[in-house]
């Protein structure tokens, strides 16, 4: 009877902690969605937009400035801003000296600019690079590919994409990407990478 009685015990206890812990999980998680929706406001940049369902952002390879190739896996474990730009594209070189700027600020921390060409000759590509003083990596997409596979209908179009290669957020048309606000959430989203509890 005893036994009965302990292994019974046993079980009402079991079941109980499992309720208390499927509880606790879930009122963890949704503080911790609650606190990466407070440190993460993608409206600072106006024109950015909050992807609500993020998924991996497709991979893909181009050739580069240097005669080689670079990819978009390349950039894994790094805060990765994807931007498609033309050098007959006004608005892009309106933006681009601002995401210079963005790139030298913020490249020792573990951010990265991927500008990738559409559309474009690859002379016009270069001489655009130089004369912008422009340092961080570019590929070429001459038949716009890359940027079909994006939705970058219109340019520029920019992607932000975390350390695990997934879409966070995207801007259709040009921003002011070294404005108070553009740093501010692009320091955010380094800090998020760098916070253990996100790993």
């Amino acid at each position: 009877m005893r036994c009965k009685f302990n292994s019974r015990l046993f079980l009402f206890a079991s079941v109980l902690c499992l309720g208390v812990l499927q509880i606790s999980a879930s009122h963890l998680l949704a503080g911790e969605k609650q606190l990466s929706s407070k440190r993460v406001n993608y409206k600072l940049v106006p024109n950015l937009q909050e992807i609500k369902d993020p998924s991996p952002a497709p991979n893909f390879t181009l050739p580069d400035l240097e005669r080689g190739k670079v990819s978009l896996k390349d950039f894994r474990g790094k805060l990765l801003m994807l931007n498609f730009w033309a050098s007959w594209c006004v608005p892009c070189r309106e933006e681009m000296p601002a995401m210079e700027r963005l790139y030298q600020r913020y490249k020792d921390r573990g951010f990265v600019i991927l500008g990738v060409n559409v559309k474009d000759d690859k002379k016009s590509a270069i001489s655009f690079v130089r004369e912008l003083k422009i340092t961080f990596p570019i590929g070429f997409d001459p038949n716009g590919e890359v940027g079909l596979l994006y939705g970058a209908w219109g340019l520029p179009a920019t992607y932000l994409i975390d350390t695990k290669g997934i879409a966070l957020a995207r801007a259709w048309g040009p921003a002011d990407w070294f404005s108070p606000g553009a740093r501010e959430l692009i320091e955010a989203l380094l800090d998020a990478k760098n916070d253990p509890s996100n790993h």
